[in-house]
Formats: C-alpha cells, structure tokens, sequence
C-alpha cells in the first residue's frame, strides 16, 4: 500500500490566475481560498485573490511582487490540500516542503495555525522588501559540478539547492546573474530565470533575520500531528521554530535529499501540491528507475486541472488498495 506524500512548492513556481480552472469550478477550493483572502485583506488592505485573479493579467506575465506571491504561494497550497482532504479523502503519511513550501508543509501538519502562517508570510515580504537588496535565481539543467569546474563564472554565486545530477538552482545579486547568463547563453547551456526578486538562500538575506524572527511574535506553536519532513535537514521534524523557518529561507535546499529519506522508508504516492507541477517533474527525475514509488500533480500553467483531480482519485484508490 502506497501511503500518500503531500508537496508544497516555493517562489518560482507561481504565476498568474494559478489554480484558475479549481477558483471558478470547485467550491472547497474557492471557499478555503475566500477564508484566508479574508485575513490577508484585513492585514494587506487588499486582496490577494484580487491579485491573483487579476483580468488584465495574462498566465506568461511575470508575477513576482514578494508582498502578494508570498500569501499566494501558501493559499493556493493550502486550498488544494483541503480538497484532497475534503473531496478526495486522501490524508498524508508525510509533508514536505520545498523552500517556502514549507510553511504550507508547517500548517498542514498542524505545527502552526494556517492564518498565523499566512500572516507571518506576509509581514515577512513586507520586512525583506523593506531591507533586502534585490537579486535573482536561476535554474541550470547541466552537472551541479559546473559550480566548482567554474569558479570565476560562479564568483558570487550562491548554490541554492541540487536537485537531481542534471538541474541546480543559484542565486545572486543582478550583476552577478547577468554574469552567469552571459557564459550559459555562450556555452549554450539551458537555464531559467526564476520569477523572484531577491536571492533567497543567501547571505543577501541576512539583513531581514531579525524582521523576519519578530514576524512570528506571539504565535504559537505546537508538535505535528502529520509527520513533517525537513527539506533543510532532510529528516522528520518532532517540533518547529522561528529560528527553524529562518533557516528554511537562508539555507541551502535539501530536497532531493529529503526525498531519497522516505525512499529508503519504502514506496509512496506522492502528490504535487504546487501551482506549477515543478515538483512531480524534479521527482521523475529523482527517483531511481527501481522505485515502486508514484508521482502525481493537479495544477499546472497549462490547466486541466479538474480533469487531473479526477485522475488522481482513480490513480490512487487503484495504486493504495
């Protein structure tokens, strides 16, 4: 029996009217998406749905104002877990988070109330924009090897995360990335500017620590009740922190090995919870060809999202019983 693997996606793998086709046709999701628009308004002075759902916007513009795909990253994640539970009546064995998908990881467990999650992430944007000088991320589908065959190309550059032997994410400042561009663009090697404005995993983001701790004040916290999978330490969690989710933030990404963890554990249904399919994609790529272990996602920028929900609760009734 394949017990179920919820994953949530960070920044980079939004983008606008994500879940659309789920908004308009399913009323789990609108309604638990209304629910936390309702706390994000009253903090923000605006709507995130607003923003999200924005008519003049269209999916290939660049959605990446940290005040707004913060709250939306957590929301839309969140809104498809309650119909995965709700609807599907799938529950996870596991929770793992990639970057900020770990504060949707976090509330899903139950290591912290959602709408204190959700406020923590929006006061954090509003400290970083405040504080942090701008930069960039890239994906690089080559050997993660290429970080250290090229230091002077690499000057600067953060190793953000490895994500299987073929695809690295950096980070850096703009001069930097413009550097790094450049020699890919000569060597023709593949690449892509993530949608985010600041250097995330990097000593950029020191200057935002202390604002981002204080983003936490007066929030309780409490064990999981879900089994929650560190994408920092690639191991179970019993307890989280402020200092913890800092760390989620500054620290190198850990989530292929993460994932290799629970594989050593046996077989799993995993089910991409992101916006943009990204993670469903990295594990066809991560797991080993002798993996029993099967990969599913709902929400992607090409839609089809009713279709795939409908999919996935044949896949998994036939794959867990």
């Amino acid at each position: 029996m394949h017990k179920a693997v919820f994953l949530f996606g960070g920044q980079g793998s939004q983008y606008f009217n994500m879940g659309e086709e789920l908004y308009r046709s399913n009323a789990t999701f609108r309604n638990t998406l209304l629910w936390l628009d309702e706390e994000a308004s009253r903090i923000l002075g605006t709507s995130v749905i607003e923003q999200v759902y924005n008519k003049d916007k269209k999916m290939g513009d660049v959605f990446d104002d940290l005040r707004y795909t913060n709250p939306a990253l957590f929301m839309v994640q969140y809104a498809m877990v309650k119909v995965l539970q709700e609807e599907l009546r799938i529950y996870p064995a596991y929770v793992l988070g990639y970057s900020l998908g770990e504060m949707v990881a976090a509330a899903v467990s139950g290591a912290v109330h959602p709408l204190n999650m959700l406020a923590a992430l929006i006061r954090q944007a509003e400290h970083i924009d405040q504080v942090c000088r701008k930069g960039g991320m890239m994906a690089v589908l080559d050997d993660p090897g290429l970080y250290q065959q090229e230091p002077e190309v690499f000057r600067n550059i953060t190793l953000a995360a490895v994500n299987y032997n073929e695809h690295f994410i950096v980070a850096a400042d703009d001069p930097a990335l413009k550097r790094l561009k450049a020699y890919l663009d000569v060597t023709g090697k593949v690449y892509s500017q993530l949608p985010v404005k600041y250097a995330f995993h990097t000593q950029m983001m020191d200057p935002a620590r202390d604002g981002f701790m204080d983003s936490f004040r007066n929030i309780s916290f409490s064990n999981p009740t879900i089994p929650f999978l560190s994408g920092v330490y690639a191991k179970q969690l019993y307890a989280t922190s402020p200092a913890y989710y800092w760390e989620v933030v500054r620290e190198p990404i850990c989530f292929n090995e993460a994932v290799k963890e629970l594989e050593r554990k046996g077989e799993y249904f995993y089910i991409d919870c992101s916006p943009s399919g990204t993670l469903k994609n990295l594990l066809s790529k991560m797991l080993s060809p002798a993996s029993g272990s099967v990969h599913h996602n709902i929400m992607s920028p090409f839609r089809d999202e009713l279709r795939r929900l409908q999919l996935l609760k044949q896949q998994y009734s036939f794959t867990t019983f």
